[in-house]
């Protein structure tokens, strides 16, 4: 059997060193000079920045997997502080422990008391909701969006800060384009005694996981694929390469990318152009190594300021060059798109001064705040409404596999970079049992 897998970012290269393993002939085609996708890096000026993602945690069960089989040393940075930034004031962002709720975010006793009990019945429940996987979810999680089932079940506040702010920094969307059912299974990440929040750093940043993969694969980089046609017996793959026949294909790129690819209705195309992704621009700024303190991350919801939607600091991975490190920004969806065309000076110039408004630290040696990169997203992340959930469920009971042909990608119900590794996984088991 051989196999070509379109797009060299977590899933696709899951996918084809799980196949690969198992004796499978696989062909790898990206149309980047490098692999990874949004777990890319770049070093520039002694000081590497991670494209996208730029930590893991150890709930990543699949990539620490990975990790270790492939040599890669994972550090722990927890215990980590994180931050949310309200009325000018900074609040406890951490939920390791179910204690840690009456200081989180500065919410209201009232909403403390009922956020304790769903925190409760997530850590009592026999079966965890999977964050990872949410066609697994139950249905009754997703008859609303996220901000309306925070609103009704602890309270607007709750709501606004604390859900909004987290999604807005993990999403870069704002809840109400997200289902309760993603609210529901990544708050039961949280909470749930199953489940473990440390966040951790890969050696050689998160470049070196896709990469290392790549070393063990056949990947074409700078390869992209031009046409890709149904025949009777396979697919006939068009690349700068030539016309190649496969037997199946994977398209494990942007829902988007894959959409332009496929010509025969019917063929997945429903999902694939209906599949709405949230952007933004990473951008990242040279700092003093100790002006963000022992702060892992700053949230800000987009109630206090609706141009950044979070900032890291890169100084506690040990990230540094001659005393200066970096503190890594993301931005709110409507800015980005904003700022999507616009000139790389004009994006610094306008993130800079918000950065400066938000962290007095900062401010107070804005000299040494200076632009280091920035990457733009224009789809970051999918946005997993209700529709979107139910949609791909349905696909993956009666499409996934179809004349030999199989999507791959977070889009698939599958968050983060974990969930999309995760679908790599199942392609290639499908496959195999096929």
């Amino acid at each position: 059997m051989r196999v070509a897998v379109v797009g060299a970012g977590i899933a696709g290269l899951t996918c084809a060193l799980e196949l690969q393993r198992r004796g499978v002939s696989v062909e790898v085609f990206e149309r980047e000079d490098r692999v990874g996708g949004r777990m890319g890096t770049r070093v520039r000026d002694g000081l590497a920045f991670d494209l996208g993602a730029n930590f893991l945690i150890r709930s990543y069960s699949t990539i620490c997997d990975l990790a270790t089989r492939l040599g890669i040393g994972l550090r722990n940075l927890s215990p980590v502080r994180h931050t949310l930034l309200r009325g000018g004031e900074s609040f406890p962002m951490n939920f390791a422990r179910p204690g840690d709720i009456r200081h989180l975010g500065g919410l209201h006793w009232r909403a403390q008391v009922r956020l304790a009990v769903m925190a409760l019945k997530a850590r009592l429940r026999p079966r965890p909701l999977d964050f990872f996987d949410l066609s697994q979810v139950p249905g009754r999680y997703n008859t609303e969006d996220a901000h309306s089932y925070a609103s009704r079940t602890v309270g607007r506040d709750f709501a606004d800060y604390i859900v909004d702010g987290f999604n807005s920094c993990m999403m870069f969307s704002r809840a109400r384009e997200m289902s309760a059912a993603t609210f529901a299974a990544l708050f039961g990440m949280m909470a749930g005694a199953h489940r473990d929040f440390t966040v951790q750093h890969a050696q050689g940043e998160m470049q070196a996981i896709p990469s290392a993969i790549a070393s063990l694969v056949r990947v074409h980089t700078r390869t992209p694929v031009q046409s890709l046609q149904p025949g009777e017996n396979g697919w006939s793959l068009t690349s700068p390469l030539g016309e190649m026949e496969f037997d199946r294909v994977v398209l494990a790129s942007t829902a988007g990318a894959a959409s332009r690819l496929l010509r025969e209705p019917g063929l997945h195309l429903g999902l694939l152009q209906s599949t709405r992704y949230s952007s933004t621009i990473n951008v990242s700024f040279r700092v003093p190594k100790g002006a963000l303190g022992d702060v892992h991350c700053f949230y800000v919801p987009y109630v206090e300021n609706p141009v950044i939607a979070e900032f890291t600091n890169e100084a506690l991975k040990e990230i540094e060059c001659g005393g200066d490190s970096l503190v890594n920004v993301g931005l709110h969806e409507k800015a980005a798109r904003a700022l999507l065309h616009c000139s790389d000076q004009a994006v610094f110039a306008r993130v800079r001064q918000q950065l400066l408004d938000l962290h007095p630290g900062l401010a107070s040696v804005a000299a040494q705040v200076r632009p280091h990169d920035l990457q733009r997203w224009p789809e970051a992340i999918p946005k997993y409404t209700c529709e979107h959930v139910e949609r791909v469920k349905r696909f993956l009971e009666h499409g996934q596999g179809r004349q030999g042909l199989y999507l791959c990608g977070d889009y698939l119900n599958a968050p983060w970079t974990e969930g999309a590794s995760r679908t790599g996984q199942r392609v290639a088991e499908m496959m195999l049992a096929t």
